[in-house]
């Protein structure tokens, strides 16, 4: 039987707050990898807006505990959603805190029955899930911690296997899904997933250090580099050419998203109802109930039929609409303009260096050799 393990509310508290500012810091990287579903280069801002909603609640916590500790990271991320990614991400969340919510203590069995049931809950809220995603990682992460929890290892040992072959799986999600083989990339969700444990972890383990008693906006780090656990450095490009990447496969243009303040009626069957009008329009759905509100994440090209149905069960809030092929044109020119930007700068460094070789002052061996040769 595994001893009791040192993960107290505490440490979820640090270390949920260092996952977010791990993947704040990342998040252009992550941007850059996004082609599914579609490309429209938003999957690591949306996630980190996602996460930010909830760090900023879970920071103002003097007394943390699992009860307030995990309401603040479950509701706040569920209402700080974005995106489909971000969506997932907080329903990975809220499957997390429901299994944590009333316990004082917590041993290597609890986490994994954590990630279960994170992964049941996302996978729950996902219409038509699709393998090679962030779902199949955390499913990934979720398989290896049941996989190690009945053994003896430690605390530290568990953690490092299981987001360890949390990459691994990452690393195969091209061969899940054509269009990042094609695009050269990893999948973005799931490198966001990765990123945000393995900030968790790098803090935990005391590699990095941050200052959040002035709140999430405040944290600082000790000044220590943050390591790039995935081995990937940040660079201005990952090498994908948007120019090159299809968008014709996009039937529903239109990322739609919005809360329902829930004021009617509304159960189980009324629910599946609604699911099924908003997949008639649409597609990638993604709606969550929770309490008295209920998520909605849809793609589509009528928002405003969208908006409608969701009026008939209470008033809305957080509404927003993104044109997901205007988002990709966006996109390719930012990317244009800094190529451009990178080999304007490249050419003038050429030639500050080509006039520094001219001018650059005669040796005095150089003088006398001249000198010889003029008296000869």
């Amino acid at each position: 039987m595994n001893q009791k393990i040192s993960v107290n509310a505490k440490s979820l508290q640090y270390g949920f707050l260092a996952g977010a500012r791990r993947i704040e810091e990342k998040k252009d990287y992550i941007n850059e990898l996004n082609v599914f579903p579609v490309p429209d280069g938003d999957t690591g801002t949306n996630m980190t807006l996602t996460i930010t909603a909830a760090a900023k609640e879970v920071a103002n916590i003097k007394e943390p505990t699992f009860a307030n500790v995990t309401k603040a990271m479950s509701t706040g991320s569920l209402r700080g959603a974005r995106g489909n990614s971000g969506v997932i991400l907080s329903q990975l969340i809220r499957g997390l805190c429901k299994e944590l919510e009333g316990k004082e203590e917590v041993t290597i069995e609890d986490i994994a029955k954590a990630f279960n049931r994170a992964v049941v809950t996302a996978y729950k809220a996902v219409m038509k899930p699709k393998e090679g995603t962030i779902l199949t990682v955390a499913k990934g992460l979720s398989d290896k911690a049941s996989e190690l929890s009945t053994t003896n290892k430690s605390l530290l040992d568990f953690a490092t296997e299981v987001l360890a072959y949390g990459r691994e799986v990452l690393n195969q999600t091209p061969e899940m899904l054509p269009v990042l083989k094609e695009a050269g990339v990893v999948d973005s969700g799931g490198e966001g997933l990765m990123t945000i444990l393995e900030g968790a972890y790098d803090a935990l383990t005391g590699k990095v250090t941050y200052d959040f008693s002035n709140g999430f906006d405040g944290g600082a780090s000790d000044g220590k580099p943050a390591p790039d656990a995935s081995g990937l450095k940040l660079t201005n490009s990952v090498g994908i050419d948007r120019k090159e990447i299809d968008t014709s496969h996009i039937k529903y243009g239109y990322c739609t998203e919005f809360i329902i303040m829930i004021e009617k009626e509304y159960n189980k069957e009324i629910e599946k109802e609604f699911k099924s009008y908003l997949e008639s329009i649409g597609d990638s759905l993604v709606v969550v109930s929770d309490d008295e509100i209920v998520k909605v994440h849809v793609h589509t090209n009528h928002p405003g039929l969208a908006f409608e149905r969701g009026l008939t069960y209470g008033s809305l809030t957080s509404m927003k609409v993104d044109n997901m092929r205007e988002e990709h044109r966006e996109k390719v020119i930012m990317e244009a303009e800094k190529m451009a930007a990178l080999q304007a700068e490249e050419k003038e460094n050429e030639q500050k260096e080509a006039v520094k070789e001219v001018t650059a002052p005669v040796s005095y061996t150089h003088l006398r050799a001249h000198e010889t040769l003029a008296n000869l």
